[in-house]
């Protein structure tokens, strides 16, 4: 099958006017000029996609489409606020619930171009399936909370049996999958603020037996630097008042979040660090040394008045940065051009707090092409999928999507800018296509599905959308 458009964007290498991706078996077999791929493979499948760009498909770092029905239930908020109405407001929903959130969640990542997702999961099983229907690739990482050392044995226990009928799910939705398999489990400590050091010891002995990766939201907020270092703050009121935590057998750690989760065993090339807003110089350093990579999620960060991750000062040591949304609690939606978009208003925001406290300072490590390049190749090689997907490469899995360039006048005309543009002005309403392993999982105008048991949930939690309560649309 040939897929052919204006431009071709690789990532790996320069745009390309006028070009197209063969595809075979689901994966890229060749990219090149449209006149050329045409003589060469006539009398196969032609698809044409005029006024639009071929692209990687997205890598989200971060997310948690489980809770995609909480879209438009919290105004922004300092997190430990925030924290409180996501306890007290998830609560309304049942399993069900949160089943058709998970199903609406990856139709609507489809739908915005993203095609793989690092998602962290309260109920691995909802998701798994939810991926499993709508064709994404997905790596599925199981929560795990518990502040109770005594527990751990217990808790542990458990973690081990959901983890098992996790990977028998994904087994059984890879059974017959032509291609590469879509589906993978990882192991997700939650956070240092809910997770004891000796369950973190025991989630990261697990991960390396099971040879699975970990993920786990650290240094997100002031917040939780407060919390491990003093054990008060806004964090520990909300276990309290939420009920999380009785607070009987757990005494502030005196240590940084970073610290904390180095000296539990949990960092490793394998370890996702999810946001990792508030650290240092010296923290960045045992992070390379590391080799671990950090989730970006700008939007959520700026809706919970969290800060700026220092993007550019992991980017110049090495560390690998790929681009998250964060649940749709947290954002606005899960469009990775605006994303994109915030992560360079963020960097410029950084870099300029920082010139103004000590000039002179470089300009900002993110330019457009950089922030689309973090938003899929580089996103993909945090993820240790980096040889499967996020470039339009022979060899690599068929992973793209197909995006509106603008109106025709304003469309690029030469291969200077020509991501620049996109990442600029376009949205996730311009995707028109979108393909995984060669299999299309969306296309523009064909967006049916059931959304009665997705608006029921919503109904529970008396919210509303953005701005008119229909569903969130880029």
């Amino acid at each position: 099958m040939l897929l052919l458009a204006d431009w071709v964007i690789p990532v790996s290498s320069a745009p390309l006017a006028d070009a197209g991706v063969r595809v075979s078996a689901g994966r890229i077999s060749e990219v090149g000029p449209a006149a050329q791929l045409r003589a060469r493979y006539e009398g196969e499948e032609v698809r044409t996609f005029p006024g639009c760009a071929l692209l990687p498909g997205f890598v989200n770092s971060h997310s948690h489409l489980e809770l995609s029905a909480l879209c438009g239930f919290t105004r922004p908020a300092a997190f430990g606020r925030w924290m409180f109405n996501l306890v007290t407001t998830r609560r309304k929903l049942d399993r069900a619930d949160f089943e058709a959130s998970a199903l609406w969640g990856a139709r609507e990542a489809a739908r915005c171009g993203i095609t793989s997702v690092a998602d962290t999961a309260y109920d691995g099983l909802l998701v798994a399936r939810a991926a499993a229907a709508t064709g994404l690739r997905a790596r599925v990482y199981q929560e795990i909370f518990g502040l109770d050392e005594s527990a751990v044995p217990r808790v542990m226990e458990r973690y081990e049996a959901v983890m098992a009928r996790l990977q028998e799910e994904i087994d059984a939705a890879s059974r017959g999958q032509a291609g590469l398999p879509l589906l993978e489990a990882g192991v997700s400590p939650h956070a240092p603020y809910t997770v004891s050091m000796p369950l973190y010891r025991e989630a990261a002995r697990f991960a390396r037996h099971a040879g699975v990766r970990i993920a786990t939201h650290v240094a997100e907020s002031a917040a939780e630097v407060e919390f491990l270092a003093r054990g008060t703050g806004p964090i520990i009121k909300t276990h309290r008042l939420t009920g999380l935590w009785p607070g009987s057998s757990w005494k502030p750690v005196g240590l940084r979040p970073i610290e904390y989760v180095a000296e539990s065993g949990a960092l490793s090339p394998e370890t996702l660090l999810i946001h990792a807003v508030e650290v240092n110089q010296a923290e960045i350093a045992v992070l390379a040394a590391a080799g671990a990579a950090v989730a970006h999620c700008p939007r959520s960060n700026a809706r919970l008045r969290c800060g700026i991750a220092p993007v550019a000062e992991y980017l110049a040591a090495g560390v690998p940065v790929g681009l998250g949304t964060d649940s749709l609690a947290s954002n606005g939606s899960l469009d990775m051009f605006a994303e994109m978009r915030a992560a360079l208003a963020a960097a410029e925001g950084r870099a300029a707090a920082a010139a103004e406290a000590a000039p002179p300072n470089p300009a900002p490590a993110l330019t457009p092409e950089r922030v689309l390049a973090i938003a899929t190749l580089e996103g993909a090689r945090a993820l240790g999928w980096g040889s499967l997907t996020g470039s339009l490469e022979p060899g690599k899995s068929a992973d793209m999507i197909a995006v509106g360039l603008g109106p025709a006048g304003d469309a690029p005309r030469s291969p200077d800018g020509v991501a620049a543009r996109l990442v600029a002005t376009a949205t996730a309403a311009r995707v028109r296509m979108t393909m995984v392993g060669g299999n299309t999982v969306f296309t523009a105008g064909d967006e049916g599905g059931e959304t009665l048991d997705f608006e029921a949930a919503r109904e529970k939690l008396r919210t509303r959308g953005p701005s008119d309560g229909s569903p969130i649309r880029a």
